[in-house]
């Protein structure tokens, strides 16, 4: 199978198993969001803070380091594998013990047993980093796929399970470790890849630069992307946190289950052109095409049903986040795009670039949030908002510059999908509010608006932008065929 049919099979599988993922994933939150608090999201929200810092460590960038290089050696392999499951158990313990001075800070007792339960994940997690890497690097993204699914849905079942006997806090907790569990033992079954007892530091010295300059921007993309819930849960409070929480989580969904599982499979084919910017240029093109197609009136559908999707979904309780998602759509229309660029980087190892425009990132981020902390939750989003805008140019600049793709050229791409998509959330929403005049329920408004939504978006590409919309379509047809 040639590189451009592994990769058009890697996301077509990534698809599908990203559809199912977000089916468990919408039924888990709307679920869990019927049987918890907003409290009870907000305080697991404070325990993912730390987990996502700390994940930060766990592979050191070691697997986008395998990925990168060309034939890895056995010993290698065996040396990295024994290195994250060192640093997994370190995290674990270092997590065990500052639960206490964690618990004290945030004034909750109770965060002590939560924190030391769910650093059991960095343990679980790294037994199955080398094996999952090397299947992704393989692009054997149907076998990768099956696993996390069967994962998910297991877990799934046994964290709604928890919740509905009332274990608050720790059914999420729950959920979290049993899909870790689940998933490393579908590798490890799946995989024929197992260690040797050796182990060399010279072979961690051979990537520690790729992997050092990597980590270091994971560490301050951290800070930009935690730091709004980490002020939110200290000065306004758990509630709060969990509408906000849930919210963000809401905005990535097209992150999460369409730029990313694109990018999950671009990286390995990026590293395999890396040199040949006319076919990098091309192929990336056509990707944020196609995610731009399908994100942007995600988004701005979100936008212009959120009162609706909110009442219906999630219930009265949960009515304040109607406005948070308002103001992160727009957000999760850009990042769409910007979540790509790390693609780039990785590929053309010039992941000391990234780091550079990921320092910068963070600092314009994080004084958007403290800016913004006073106006309370809706300022925060509202600040992330603008930081976003602010850094959407550079961002593109920098990482485009090495394909030799222009920003505006690249923009103009996707001008037909934002266009679009604009114009269909305006009409949507007016549409909404007049259903509403006629009193007409808020469960037949919602499916009403979706429909609309779907036609308006096809009918305005078909009359204005046939030509470009036919045209990408039928290059992924004629790719998988």
């Amino acid at each position: 199978m040639s590189l451009k049919q592994k990769t058009i099979s890697g996301i077509g599988w990534n698809s599908v198993g990203n559809i199912a993922r977000q089916i468990f994933q919408v039924l888990s939150l709307v679920i869990m969001a019927r049987l918890l608090s907003p409290e009870d999201f907000g305080i697991f929200a404070i325990l993912m803070i730390f987990v996502a810092f700390f994940n930060i460590f766990a592979s050191m960038g070691t697997s986008q380091a395998i990925i990168h290089l060309d034939s890895p050696s056995q010993g290698i392999l065996s040396s990295i594998f024994y290195f994250n499951f060192v640093v997994g158990l370190f995290l674990f313990v270092l997590l065990y013990v500052l639960a206490w001075p964690i618990s004290a800070f945030f004034t909750n007792p109770d965060l002590v047993h939560y924190l030391q339960w769910i650093g059991l994940n960095f343990i679980i997690g790294a037994l199955s980093l080398v094996q999952k890497v090397l299947l992704e690097k393989q692009m054997l993204f149907k076998r990768v796929v099956a696993i996390e699914t069967i994962a998910l849905a297991l877990s799934f079942f046994v964290g709604i399970t928890a919740a509905f006997y009332g274990y608050g806090v720790y059914s999420l907790i729950i959920m979290t470790l049993s899909g870790s569990a689940i998933l490393t033992i579908g590798l490890w079954f799946s995989g024929h890849w197992r260690p040797s007892l050796s182990f060399d530091f010279q072979d961690i010295k051979l990537i520690w630069n790729y992997s050092f300059n990597l980590t270091s921007f994971s560490f301050i993309n951290y800070f930009a992307r935690s730091a709004d819930q980490f002020l939110i849960g200290k000065f306004i409070g758990a509630s709060s946190l969990g509408m906000y929480s849930l919210a963000y989580k809401i905005m990535l969904y097209p992150l999460d289950n369409i730029s990313r599982v694109i990018v999950r499979v671009l990286f390995p084919a990026f590293s395999e052109i890396k040199h040949d910017n006319i076919r990098f240029k091309n192929a990336y093109i056509k990707a944020i095409s196609f995610i731009a197609l399908v994100t942007f009136p995600l988004m701005m559908g979100l936008l212009a049903t959120a009162n609706t999707f909110v009442a219906v979904a999630f219930g009265d309780k949960w009515i304040g986040m109607a406005a948070l998602l308002m103001i992160l759509a727009p957000i999760g229309m850009m990042q769409s795009i910007v979540t790509t660029v790390g693609s780039i980087y990785m590929a053309k190892g010039s992941t000391g670039l990234m780091f550079k425009i990921g320092a910068v990132n963070a600092v314009v981020t994080v004084l958007s949030f403290i800016i913004g902390l006073p106006y309370g939750v809706e300022g925060v989003a509202i600040a992330y908002a603008l930081a976003n805008l602010i850094m959407l140019y550079p961002n593109l600049k920098i990482s485009w510059d090495q394909m030799e793709l222009g920003v505006w050229e690249g923009l103009h791409k996707l001008w037909p999908y934002f266009l679009s998509a604009v114009v269909m959330a305006g009409m949507v929403y007016y549409a909404g509010a007049g259903l509403e005049s006629v009193e007409l329920s808020i469960y037949a408004i919602l499916p009403l608006q979706i429909l609309l939504g779907v036609l308006i978006y096809i009918g305005l590409l078909m009359i204005f932008y046939r030509h470009d919309t036919i045209s990408l379509i039928q290059e992924l047809k004629k790719r998988k065929s």
